[in-house]
C-alpha cells in the first residue's frame, strides 16, 4: 500500500473529520480510497463502452455531462 499526501478544502476536512468523530464512516482514508475506486471502476466502464459501441455522440456526452454535473452538486450532508 502506497501513501499519497493530498490538500484537500478545509471545510471538506472539517466534514469528513466530523463524520468519522460521528462513526458514519470508519476513516477519512478508506473513505476516500472508496470514492477513488468508484471513480475509476465509472471511468474504466466507460472506455469499455466506447470500445464496444464507439465513442459517445455530441448528444450523448451533454448527456453525461449534465447527469455528472447534477451529482456534484448534491448536497447529501
Amino acid at each position: 500500500m502506497r501513501r499519497l499526501n493530498i490538500t484537500l478544502p478545509d471545510e471538506l476536512a472539517d466534514t469528513l473529520q466530523a463524520l468519522v468523530e460521528d462513526k458514519k464512516i470508519a476513516s477519512v482514508s478508506g473513505f476516500l480510497a472508496e470514492g477513488a475506486r468508484l471513480q475509476l471502476a465509472y471511468l474504466q466502464d466507460a472506455s469499455t463502452v466506447d470500445e464496444l459501441f464507439g465513442p459517445p455522440s455530441p448528444e450523448e456526452q451533454a448527456l453525461v455531462e449534465r447527469m455528472t454535473e447534477a451529482r456534484r452538486d448534491r448536497d447529501v450532508a
